[in-house]
């Protein structure tokens, strides 16, 4: 559904026919909750630790009720029970401090409105102990709940909660996929054509590559005696010159030279977690910062495979890939910019 074509471009609205009740979600907050997601979803081997906390927004009443989904509040979990979301009494205390200063009584314009959970379990259906957090925390009928459950290889599937007759259904009336312009319509991220990639890689490589500095030839030296009046001013002249030029290379040096080759290193990394392999690379390095989409390419029993990564998957740091072979070789591409990426390749084992 577009949202543009709803009168709020900058939210998803999320509505069932005949249900009293719509969502309107922020982009953005669809954008980084994504990034928070995957980072715990990339933590565990095999299934992905699951991360959660509160939605906060607003309620418009009305014959139609408007929740208002503005913003959210992670709640860390420390997975003592396994990588399921299940909150110790220390960490149901954090969550219920968010709530308290979250509420409407303290929080103002927005407020707590509901709760939010990655699922990396079976099916995508709330949990006992999810009702149990929504009937304390959220027992008004407009207090909602959001599943989302991550993939590697493609966009996450959400779904919103909604009590129908004082309870929760056993699963949401409508799923969505959570990533904006799979929502939106809009254009991803152009991936430059294969051909252009390749000459921007190279252009790359020929910016980040550190030439030798060759030394200026040596002026042939002349036998011929300088006037005795003349040879003082040449001595302070050539000080003068000697020093300015020193002065000028040392300008040049530093605002011209090329980049180390270090510096746009992403630090690709594989570790064998149990039956699958995590490929790790750094999101504060140079390269993926500054870029808007990216692929990793996976070569594996003769077969090549490509895993679009978008800007949060990217700033995730990790992938779990499930590998058929024992000899696989991984090769991460960032783009830049139309004309310009930045690849790292790596086998494993090394």
């Amino acid at each position: 559904m577009d949202p543009a074509a709803q009168g709020a471009p900058a939210y998803y609205i999320w509505e069932v026919p005949g249900k009293p009740l719509a969502i309107h979600l922020r982009l953005d907050v669809i954008d980084r909750m994504s990034v928070d997601i995957l980072r715990g979803f990339g933590a565990v081997p095999k299934r992905g630790a699951e991360v959660g906390g509160v939605l906060t927004g607003m309620i418009e009443p009305g014959s139609v009720t408007v929740v208002r989904v503005e913003d959210f509040e992670a709640v860390p979990c420390k997975y003592v029970r396994g990588p399921s979301y299940l909150l110790t009494e220390y960490e149901r205390m954090l969550f219920d401090q968010v709530c308290e200063r979250r509420s409407s009584r303290n929080a103002g314009h927005t407020y707590a409105v509901g709760y939010y959970r990655s699922h990396t379990r079976e099916g995508l259906a709330l949990a006992p102990e999810d009702i149990q957090l929504l009937d304390q925390y959220f027992p008004e009928a407009a207090g909602i709940a959001l599943l989302v459950k991550p993939f590697a290889t493609k966009p996450g599937l959400a779904g919103f909660f909604v009590r129908e007759n004082s309870a929760f259904p056993a699963e949401t009336p409508k799923e969505f996929p959570f990533r904006r312009w799979e929502l939106t319509g809009e254009e991803p991220p152009r991936r430059p054509p294969a051909q252009e990639t390749k000459l921007a890689e190279r252009r790359v490589e020929r910016i980040f590559s550190v030439e030798p500095e060759i030394p200026p030839e040596a002026p042939a030296e002349s036998n011929a005696p300088e006037p005795k009046s003349r040879t003082g001013m040449w001595m302070v002249a050539a000080f003068v010159f000697l020093l300015l030029g020193v002065l000028l290379g040392y300008e040049a040096s530093r605002l011209n030279a090329p980049r180390r080759p270090s510096d746009f290193a992403m630090s690709l990394a594989i570790e064998r977690s149990g039956e699958n392999l995590t490929v790790h690379w750094d999101p504060d390095s140079r390269p993926v910062r500054s870029a808007s989409n990216g692929v990793l390419e996976i070569e594996d029993s003769g077969e090549r495979k490509r895993v679009e990564l978008d800007r949060a998957s990217l700033s995730s740091g990790s992938i779990v890939y499930r590998n058929a072979s024992d000899k696989v070789r991984f090769r991460l591409v960032v783009y830049l910019n139309s004309e310009l990426s930045v690849s790292e390749e790596l086998p494993w084992p090394r």
